[in-house]
Order: structure tokens, then sequence, then C-alpha cells
């Protein structure tokens, strides 16, 4: 290969030398410290210090009861919540995607703004809400449905209730585009055969975008596992998910080699928990 040829096969790939650079200079880079200061030595006094060294100590302290209890609560508020989304999410994107397009538009339009508002504009709404002074349990009483107004924050319910309401949004905008392109046609045959339209619906349209209700599945679990406003405003500290563990013990107790640990562990529980639904997802649809 002579010299002037070889700046010419370099070309095609400078656009993606930027990516890559940033890539490594904000994941990488900071991945890799993060992985070194897991393994530092922290000494029993002062708050903040560790000195540089190679030992297994913050790896050994996932066996204790409390982070395993705080591991699973966030494998069931993400699961739990990514499920709930789903089956909500779904049948209001289809029913949604048989509409005219202008009804389509302005619902899409409306989802748009909802995901304007951060995660703690959300959360404190519904803490507003849920609450015995201003919430919706005194609509409840004007009605004769309750004999006195209840808080229902902090709990269990509200930090599932707000880990949904935040997804939803997000699970209609990942299964909108194939319901669209679902062939009508195929719907209507169904239902010149003599099925029902709730038949239909679970006999052929569930069926056939399978594939896109387990991808927004997956999606809605990966984002949940990583909540920490919702689950520490609306719940109690045994509600707390494992990225308020974190934040407690990189910012409040100044223990960041235990904090990247518990980092490294709760990225390696994602990608596992991530493969394994992929997998049985994938076995679900050969089937």
């Amino acid at each position: 290969m002579s010299a002037h040829s070889r700046p010419r096969g370099l070309v095609p790939h400078l656009p993606f030398a930027w990516p890559a650079l940033m890539l490594g200079c904000f994941f990488l880079v900071p991945f890799a410290i993060m992985v070194v200061v897991s393994f530092f030595h922290r000494p029993e006094s002062g708050v903040g210090t560790y000195e540089v060294g190679f030992e297994f100590t913050h790896y050994l302290r996932f066996f204790s009861p409390l982070f395993a209890r705080h591991i699973l609560i966030t494998i069931e508020f993400a699961a739990v919540a990514a499920l709930l989304s789903v089956l909500v999410g779904f049948p209001f994107t289809y029913f949604l995607s048989r509409f005219r397009r202008r009804p389509q538009v302005l619902a899409l339009v409306f989802i748009l703004c909802v995901l304007s508002l951060s995660e703690v504009i959300v959360a404190y709404s519904w803490s507003v809400l849920l609450s015995r002074s201003a919430g919706i349990s005194n609509f409840f009483v004007w009605l004769g449905l309750l004999a006195k107004p209840a808080s229902w924050t902090p709990g269990y319910g509200a930090v599932l209730f707000g880990l949904t309401y935040f997804n939803l949004p997000f699970a209609v905008l990942i299964m909108y585009p194939q319901c669209t392109r679902l062939d009508t046609e195929i719907t209507e045959a169904a239902r010149t055969l003599g099925a029902s339209p709730l038949r239909t619906f679970f006999t052929v349209v569930v069926p056939m975008l399978w594939p896109t209700i387990m991808t927004a599945a997956i999606v809605l679990f990966v984002f949940t596992m990583g909540a920490f406003v919702t689950p520490q405003w609306l719940g109690r500290p045994q509600h707390w998910m494992f990225a308020i563990l974190i934040s407690d013990q990189a910012l409040t107790r100044g223990n960041l080699p235990f904090a990247s640990a518990l980092s490294m562990f709760f990225m390696a529980i994602t990608l596992a928990l991530v493969a394994l639904t992929v997998r049985l997802g994938r076995r679900k649809i050969e089937r």
C-alpha cells in the first residue's frame, strides 16, 4: 500500500474521531478512576480521607443484609414500575395510533410537555397531591368515599406510583413508531373472520408487537434502576433505591472508595439483569 492511499483510508473514519475522544474523556477515563478508587483503603479516622491501596474490603460489605435489602428493593421497584408503565402505555399507544393524525399530534405534544418537567418537579407535585392537607384525599372526602383526609406519602405505593407516572411518557414514545406501522388490514381481517375487538387485540396485536413491548420494558427497567429523586421524596428510608445509597456514601459519609465499589456492583447487577431480560425476551419471540 502506497503512502498516498493511507490517508485516504483514514478520511472516512475522521467523523468518528471526535465522538470517540469525548467518550474516552468523559466516560472511559472517569470509569477507570472509579474502578481504581474502589480498591483504595479508607482509614477508620477521618471523614472523606482514603489512601492508595489494593483491598477487597469494600466489595465484601455487599454481603451484609442492609445492602442486599437495598438492591432487592431497587430491582423490585424497577421491575414493577416498568411492568405497570408498559401495561398502561401499550393499550394507550395502540389506540392512539388508530386515531386521525391531528389527535395523535396533540397527544404527542402533551406527552412531550410532560417530559419537559424534571423529576424534581414531578416528585414534589405528587408529594403535595398525596399529602393529607392539600392532597386528593380531600376530594374523596368531599365525594363521601373517605371519612377523613389521609396521607399516602411517604410510602411504598407513592414511590411506585411516582416511578410509573414518570416512565409512562417514555413507554409511549418507545412503542408509538411500531404501533403506527402496524397494518390496519391485519386487524380488519381478524374482525372479518369473527374475532371480537378484545380478542383481536390480545391474539393479533400483542403477539405482533411483542418485540416492541419487550424493548420498552427493558429500557424502562434500566432507566428506573437509577431513580434517585422520586424514592427519596415519596418514600421512607427502607424504600430508598441503590442510587440514593451511593450518593449517601459519597457525599454525606465521604466514603468514596465504598461509593465507587457500590457503583461497580450496581452496574454489574444492572447489566446482568438486562442480559437475562433480553435472553428471556428472545426465547419468547422464538416460541
